[in-house]
């Protein structure tokens, strides 16, 4: 079957998406258990350049333009982004007596949340201090760079041959190397200290999302099978996500190599149509749990901490909650999305009537 020939949802792809999300609420609530777990943001970009290239580059090609783009990508993200912002702030009163932060800090970080912006840290904290770029919700970071690069993708990237798309994925990776070598991680781009890796990885991966649905759309390995088999490169990714190394190696290897590997071959072996929907409902479950998580590790923590459960048992009670809190996120969200359109609706009708 041709790629795009039903321009179906990649059920395949969602399930690793909403592995790989349970994956980095594991990294943030007891890191030993998936110590490198924060690769899977690699794998996000990567898909994102997949998915934006196949959702809107022929659109931009047929005349959208930029700002229609933009609008269509925050109406996306902000709604959980802010949802999850609230979240973090809630946390972070919780316990401020112990978390440290100013009144000027949070006024500053409350108010570029508003915007989605990163807050200047840097400037209402001391040098030596942690310089998140969102304290109130610190995965947004990659949306902000994820966002960044879906501006140049509406801009530049849409329109450039895919022998351009390596040279910049080549440079990028080049600078990402640097970074590393720099910063001695790759767990790079989500505080200000290390703006620059957060900036070649995202342009790496995105850019090879973008040349792995070149290569689909236009190639001989443009078919995708319906078959168990696709559990196979699932089964890889929470494998990997999950394995107990730290090593610096290990990362690279898996954000050069193996993150853009998985997504391609996501994209050619497809679940069988009975097992589509629960792959199509964790990818619905990715985003939510990303984005609301980080605001309940510590308020669960403080909440369990007598308990004595053991440690598996005391993650995995945490990740059903969160499955729920995100469920619950994604409805609410999806509530003020209606909102919000109906009384846009309503204005526009209100103010034609008085023209007429």
């Amino acid at each position: 079957m041709p790629a795009d020939a039903t321009r179906h949802r990649y059920a395949a792809l969602d399930a690793m998406r909403g592995l790989a999300a349970f994956a980095v609420v594991v990294y943030h609530l007891d890191r030993p258990y998936a110590p490198s777990a924060y690769i899977a943001v690699d794998f996000f970009f990567v898909l994102s350049g997949f998915v934006i290239a196949r959702a809107y580059g022929e659109k931009l090609a047929s005349g959208m333009t930029v700002l229609a783009f933009m609008k269509a990508r925050y109406a996306r993200l902000y709604p959980l982004f802010l949802i999850g912002s609230v979240y973090g702030l809630v946390q972070l009163l919780l316990h401020w007596q112990a978390s440290g932060v100013g009144r000027a800090d949070l006024a500053a970080s409350i108010l570029t949340t508003i915007f989605m912006l990163p807050s200047p840290s840097f400037l209402t904290r001391s040098a030596g201090d942690i310089l998140a770029l969102y304290p109130l919700n610190g995965p947004a970071w990659s949306l902000f760079w994820e966002l960044l690069a879906n501006l140049i993708f509406a801009l530049v990237l849409f329109r450039l041959k895919t022998r351009s798309l390596i040279l910049i994925a080549t440079a990028s990776l080049a600078l990402l190397i640097g970074s590393v070598f720099l910063h001695k991680s790759l767990d790079l781009g989500w505080e200000w200290h290390s703006v620059d890796g957060g900036f070649a990885r995202v342009f790496f991966s995105f850019t090879l999302g973008m040349i792995i649905y070149r290569l689909r759309n236009s190639t001989a390995i443009g078919w995708t099978m319906n078959s168990y088999a696709a559990l196979l490169p699932i089964a890889v990714i929470l494998i990997l996500l999950f394995l107990p190394t730290y090593s610096l190696k290990y990362a690279l290897v898996f954000c050069i190599l193996i993150s853009p590997l998985i997504v391609l071959a996501g994209t050619m072996l497809e679940l069988p149509e009975r097992l589509q929907r629960l792959g199509i409902f964790l990818g619905y479950l990715s985003y939510p749990i990303y984005m609301c998580h980080r605001g309940f590790t510590e308020i669960y923590g403080h909440l369990m901490r007598d308990t004595h459960l053991p440690q598996p048992v005391y993650v995995a009670i945490y990740l059903v909650a969160i499955s729920i809190i995100a469920l619950i996120s994604a409805k609410l969200a999806e509530i003020l999305v209606r909102y919000i359109g109906a009384s846009k609706g309503a204005h526009k009708g209100i103010e034609a009537s008085q023209r007429g």
